[in-house]
This record gives structure tokens, C-alpha cells and sequence, in this order.
């Protein structure tokens, strides 16, 4: 019995690891002490009543059922996201229990009822086993495979779904063998058995990996999509500013052709007019990244028709990042779109301004990107990155979500995010590890 209950304890300590590296908090069993020994307790307290008042054809569906249910209780995740985790951990011990199996029935050449039964090779099973759990949470930890909170992306949709689908195959092999066949005691079956879960388990992952290859394809015909839009948007631009250009001179030639005493004064203060009226709205900018200029040179021109003054400082090329472009390109556009909206909510003050600035701090990439709007008052800063919060009107369904992806885009490349704000001046720093 007690061997039992410390066995489960490690289990609901593994399941918890599981569940630490899979939402990004290495720290969580740690910082969650009560949470952690309550949902070790209960773990302990069903595993062991299952066991020995359920027969083996439910015992292990039903405890996958309360699993589910009890993490997603004592954590406070989705039903979703918790079978995610544990469809793995089914998956991490189920396989290293059976990968221990065969090595202990080659090593000491016995039968698997042998190991199951004969105490020696039991314990040598159970230590072995757990260990080998243990060396694979911590792999999990140290490399965080997996964030759930980065929902939108179709990569870690892909995962999951390969996850659950490992995790139902498991669960079917694993009745197969113990309460379906009950070839506890018939090598041939168990080999049998076996052989088809690993050949499954590597045709899943050659597909998973075919899935994300044609994704990363997709992912690279959209960059150069937004790429286009770009450059016909630019190119509009180009077109205008020639025609109105084209009209500016018809007027100098006719000034010219009308060849009066004053011509030379006209056409000069025409053109003193010019210069302080026209300004070029599009700007060829050099950021170190194709992607981010086209971005910057649309919203210096969104800023030109709205009398915003642009500032772009690069004193640090972006080429230095290694984050994905149309991540780059969503977290800087929906910070400076953020500070548009905010100066156009400031329609009382007359020079309005944004500023854009690249900087390096010791290893850290900054991007800074300031506003003079109204500003963003204490009580709210703290809320600004939540899900759902917004401080609009609520005209569209879409509000309160764009600073909130930010910050996931932003923490999924091991960066931060940061906000500081007054009356006069609000500005977000953007911090990636180079």
C-alpha cells in the first residue's frame, strides 16, 4: 500500500510537470503549493480506489475522465486544453512503462506476468519506469515545446490534435492488451501489440511533420501576400503624389505661358506655397526588413492624411531578430494601430505625434513605440493586456483583443512587454533576447 500511494504521488507530481511545461509555468507547483497538494491528494485517493474496487476494462477510463475533470478544476483551464495534457501524460507513461517492459524481459529473460508479479522485477520495473518519466518532464520544462496559451495558432492546433490522437491510440493498445486479448502472459501478442503502436506512433509523427512542412508553405505564400498589398498600396501612393505633382507643374507651365510682367514672382510664391503645404506622404524607410518597411512606409502615410507627425528612429536593424515576420509584423502594427487610436480619441491637441525606435540593450532587441495621446490612467495599465479589456467604444466585436495577441506573440518568442504612461505621453517597449 504504501509503495502504491508514493508511486501515485509521483504520478500526480509528473501530471503536474506535464501540465507546468505545456502552459509555459515552470514554476507552478511551486508558486501553487495548496493547489499542487490538493490535487496530489485527490489524484492519490481516486488512482487507489479505482484500483481496487473497478475492474481493469474501466479503471483506467474512468481515472483518464476524473483527471480531465479535476485539472481542469483545481486549475482553472479548459476542458480542451486538459485532455491535451492528458492525452501526453497518458502517452509519456504508457510508453515508458512498456519501453521498461521490454528491456527488463530482455535483460533478465522473463515474461511480462513475471514482471508484473515476482517482486524483485517489479520494483526494478516501477523505479525504472519513473525515472524514465521524470528524465522526460524535465526535457519538457527545460525546452517548453508547447504554450496552450497561443491558441491561434494553426501550428499548436496541430499539436494538439496529434496529442489527443496519440492519446486515444494509447488508450486503445493499452485495453487491447490488459482486458480486451488479456495476453498478460503471451509474448507473441504483447510483441504483436506493440509493434503496431510504434509503427503508428512514427506514421503520425512523419504526418504531423508533412502537416506543418505545408503550413510553413502556406505560412510563406501569406508573407509575400502581405507583401503585395504593400507594395499596390505604395505604388497608389506614388501614382498620387505624381499626379498631384502633375498638376502643380500644368499650373507653373501656364504661368509660364502667360509670360506677364510678374510671372517670376507668381511662380515663386506659388512655390513658397508649395513647400509648406506639401508634404510626401510615403517614405522609402530602411529598417534592416523588407516586411517592416512596407508595414512603417502604409502607416506614415495613414499619419501624413491625419496630420500625425511619423517618427521612425532604426538605430538597431531588425535583421538582429530572429522572430517570424508576420509575427513581427502583427505585434508592431497592432501597438502603433493602438496608438492611433488613441491620438484620434484626442481630437483637442494639435501636434500629434508617434514615435517608433529601435535600440539595443546590452543582448536585448528594444523597440519602442510612443504616443502623446491622453495617456492611459494607473488603475487601467495593469488590464491593458487582458483578453477582452478595452477602453473603446464598443463599435466592434474584435476590441480589447489586439494588445492582448501582442503580448502572446510577444512572450512566444521569449520576449516582453512593457507599458509606461502619463498625461502627455504613453509608450510601450517591446524587449527580445538577441
Amino acid at each position: 500500500m504504501i509503495r502504491e500511494i508514493i508511486l501515485d504521488i509521483l504520478e500526480a507530481l509528473i501530471l503536474l510537470g506535464v501540465f507546468s511545461s505545456l502552459i509555459n509555468q515552470k514554476r507552478y507547483i511551486i508558486d501553487n503549493k495548496i493547489k499542487s497538494i490538493l490535487f496530489s491528494i485527490i489524484y492519490v485517493v481516486t488512482t487507489y480506489l479505482s484500483t481496487h474496487y473497478v475492474n481493469n476494462l474501466y479503471h483506467t477510463l474512468l481515472n483518464i475522465v476524473i483527471f480531465i475533470l479535476l485539472l481542469t478544476f483545481i486549475t482553472k483551464i479548459s476542458l480542451y486544453y486538459s485532455a491535451i495534457i492528458i492525452a501526453l501524460f497518458f502517452t509519456i507513461i504508457f510508453t515508458t512503462e512498456t519501453l521498461t517492459q521490454f528491456i527488463e524481459m530482455a535483460i533478465f529473460k522473463v515474461e511480462l506476468n513475471q514482471i508484473l508479479v515476482v517482486s524483485k522485477y517489479l520494483f526494478v520495473f516501477s523505479v525504472g519506469s519513473k525515472l524514465l518519466q521524470l528524465f522526460i518532464v524535465a526535457l519538457l520544462l527545460k525546452y517548453n515545446v508547447y504554450n496552450t496559451h497561443y491558441s491561434f495558432s494553426k501550428e499548436k492546433s496541430l499539436f494538439s490534435n496529434f496529442l489527443i490522437q496519440i492519446g486515444i491510440f494509447n488508450l486503445f493498445i493499452y485495453i487491447l492488451i490488459f482486458s480486451v486479448l488479456n495476453t498478460e502472459d503471451n509474448k507473441v501478442y504483447n510483441i504483436i501489440v506493440f509493434s503496431i503502436f510504434f509503427i503508428f506512433s512514427i506514421f503520425a509523427f512523419l504526418y504531423l511533420k508533412e502537416k506543418e512542412r505545408m503550413i510553413n508553405i502556406n505560412y510563406k505564400y501569406k508573407i509575400q501576400e502581405h507583401q503585395i498589398s504593400n507594395m499596390e498600396e505604395i505604388i497608389s501612393i506614388i501614382r498620387q503624389e505624381k499626379h498631384d505633382y502633375a498638376n502643380h507643374i500644368n499650373v507653373i507651365q501656364a504661368l509660364c505661358c502667360l509670360n506677364k510682367p510678374n510671372t517670376v514672382e507668381r511662380i515663386k510664391e506659388y512655390v513658397s506655397k508649395l513647400s509648406d503645404i506639401i508634404h510626401l506622404s510615403f517614405r522609402y524607410l530602411d529598417t534592416g526588413n523588407d516586411y517592416i518597411d512596407g508595414l512603417l512606409s502604409i502607416k506614415n502615410n495613414y499619419a501624413t492624411k491625419n496630420k500625425i507627425d511619423f517618427n521612425v528612429r532604426i538605430d538597431e536593424s531588425f535583421s538582429l531578430l530572429k522572430v517570424r515576420e508576420d509575427e513581427l509584423i502583427s505585434i508592431i502594427s497592432n501597438i502603433i494601430d493602438n496608438a492611433f487610436e488613441a491620438l484620434r480619441l484626442n481630437s483637442f491637441s494639435k501636434n500629434k505625434e508617434i514615435s517608433i525606435t529601435t535600440f539595443l540593450d546590452n543582448s536585448t532587441f528594444c523597440i519602442e513605440i510612443a504616443d502623446n495621446g491622453e495617456g492611459i490612467s494607473e488603475k487601467i495599465i495593469p488590464k491593458v493586456f487582458e483578453k477582452g479589456f478595452s477602453t473603446k467604444t464598443k463599435e466592434k466585436d474584435d476590441h480589447g483583443y489586439g494588445l492582448y495577441i501582442t503580448k502572446q506573440l510577444v512572450e512566444h518568442n521569449n520576449g516582453s512587454i512593457s507599458v509606461e504612461s502619463t498625461s502627455e505621453n504613453t509608450k510601450f517597449l517591446v524587449k527580445f533576447v538577441i
